[in-house]
């Protein structure tokens, strides 16, 4: 069913207190995930994985990591690159170029077609 076309879900980002608020009442008061959607609006599948990442890697797996950039589309955008960079962005071109050899895709230009004779 879902939700109604045009309504959009709202996104809060918890702190990691917030997180741990949660994460006790069920661990000690044996709150259910049930009761603590319920509670605090939050869908029962989020908080069962901020348990297994307090559990697995205590408070520090609460904290949200930084997002890894692509180096390589960060080196296409760029208007002016250094030697380093250039060196780095052709080896990464041509380790791309590598890989889809082995799989038999024949690379020209931006685009990749598949060989026949695989």
């Amino acid at each position: 069913m879902g939700r109604p076309n045009g309504s959009k879900k709202l996104q809060c980002k918890r702190t990691i207190e917030e997180k741990m608020i949660i994460i006790r009442k069920h661990l000690d008061e044996h709150v259910s995930l049930g009761e603590l959607e319920k509670e605090y609006r939050i869908n029962r599948g989020l908080i069962h994985a901020w348990i297994q990442k307090y559990l697995e890697k205590g408070e520090m797996g609460l904290s949200r990591g930084k997002n890894q950039k692509n180096p390589l589309v960060t080196l296409l955008h760029k208007k002016e690159l250094t030697t380093k960079e250039s060196l780095l962005l052709e080896n990464l071109q041509l380790r791309i170029e590598n890989e889809r050899l082995k799989k038999g895709y024949q690379v020209k230009g931006a685009g990749y077609q598949r060989s026949s004779f695989l």
